[in-house]
């Protein structure tokens, strides 16, 4: 029996699928363990289509080195502006073709032995490999793969995702329960927020907890809210209840998407009048709701009616994760110098709220390695999307062991 099989176990997997009430979360070897984390990279990262970038931030003609679980990825965008993605490995000498980012360039150069790509991934050139120093001609290779291995990709909205493996099957179909529920948001007119020098705001972080301990802290937990960051501390309306023990919140679980979801209107005095364009599509259907949420695996949002706030989580090992977190506005709002003061105290506000969570999260992932409790359990009135993430987790890593 692997590492992984005694991981999901039988018992445990019958323990993650009980009812609610019943039910344990994940043990914490799935937290912990390499083994866990290396069949992860495969079963949940490249079989589904999963968050990488945001594309934006890769202007024509441009090249940019990523990983996803690991896995060793190229996004190129071409002065056409079609913007692809390939596995970054040079088949001949198993090196990346790309180590940094590169702007303004015509071609890729591959570091170790000089072979030369279009931005198209195609192999143009292999110098001196034959013998002869231009390298045009490829007929040494006698029928070998040269090219870069192109990955299946699409942009919805500002984010780039992609399909390392190719089996994840129709996006369209897969982004379905997140589009039709958003559908009231333009999220095409999306712009990443800007510093008044025009750089892109961004925040990238490397964070020493699992991912899907981090995965589990935003959004889909709402408890730990009053508890945990400074600006539910102080707010009227938090914890999301009436007096009378009902919720203000619902747990929305829509295939890939869960999200606590709250109506606007029920929390005026938390999220104050944000000074930005409004995002809706048309009139004819406002946002009057406003989520926080995760589309399964990586990709993190908090949705409001002027603002956009996303974050893509990318496991590194098992005890460290790496998020890239940015804000977004409706087009010219996104850059206007007007704002650019109000869109930093915005951005700050989440970088705080970050780095409370981290706080958290990196104490459970310290706390893991305790045996006193091999696994948690679950809260009815709370924890429903928690118990729903489990759920989709292990369906993914044991979907050929019919566990």
């Amino acid at each position: 029996m692997s590492e992984v099989d005694e991981i999901l176990s039988a018992e445990v997997c019958a323990a993650v699928r009980a009812p609610i009430n019943q039910a344990r979360t994940l043990p914490r070897q799935a937290f912990t363990s390499t083994a866990y984390a290396e069949l992860e990279a495969q079963r949940v990262f490249a079989d589904n289509w999963c968050a990488l970038y945001f594309h934006e931030l890769v202007a024509a003609p441009a090249v940019v080195p990523l990983e996803l679980a690991g896995i060793p990825l190229l996004l190129s965008r071409d002065r056409d502006g079609v913007l692809r993605g390939f596995h970054n490995i040079v088949p001949y000498d198993g090196c990346p073709a790309v180590i940094e980012a590169q702007q303004g360039i015509e071609e890729i150069v591959a570091p170790y032995h000089g072979w030369r790509y279009n931005l198209q991934g195609k192999l143009t050139a292999i110098p001196y490999w034959g013998g002869e120093p231009r390298g045009r001609d490829l007929k040494p290779l006698q029928g070998r793969p040269g090219d870069l291995l192109e990955v299946p990709l699409v942009t919805w909205g500002p984010v780039v995702f992609v399909n390392v493996s190719g089996r994840a099957g129709d996006f369209a179909e897969a982004v379905q329960p997140l589009a039709s529920e958003l559908l009231p948001w333009d999220v095409d007119a999306l712009r990443i927020t800007r510093k008044s020098n025009m750089e892109p705001l961004l925040h990238p972080e490397r964070l020493t907890t699992n991912w899907k301990t981090h995965a589990e802290n935003w959004g889909i937990n709402v408890l730990h809210e009053a508890f945990v960051h400074n600006i539910y501390d102080q707010s009227p309306e938090v914890p999301r209840m009436r007096n009378d023990g009902t919720r203000t919140f619902s747990n929305h679980i829509h295939g890939r998407f869960v999200a606590l979801k709250y109506r606007e209107a029920d929390f005026p005095d938390t999220y104050g009048e944000i000074p930005f364009p409004r995002l809706e599509r048309n009139c004819a259907q406002p946002i009057e709701h406003g989520y926080f949420g995760t589309f399964m695996p990586n990709l993190h949002m908090g949705m409001f009616a002027n603002l956009v706030h996303l974050i893509i989580s990318n496991p590194i090992d098992p005890g460290h994760t790496e998020t890239l977190r940015a804000q977004f506005y409706r087009g010219e709002a996104a850059k206007d110098p007007n704002l650019a003061e109000a869109r930093e105290i915005y951005a700050a506000g989440f970088v705080q709220a970050g780095e409370e969570d981290g706080r958290i999260t990196q104490a459970i992932q310290t706390a893991r390695k305790s045996p006193a409790f091999p696994s948690q359990y679950y809260s009815a009135h709370w924890d429903e999307m928690h118990y729903r993430f489990s759920q989709w987790l292990l369906d993914q890593m044991t979907r050929t062991q019919g566990c």
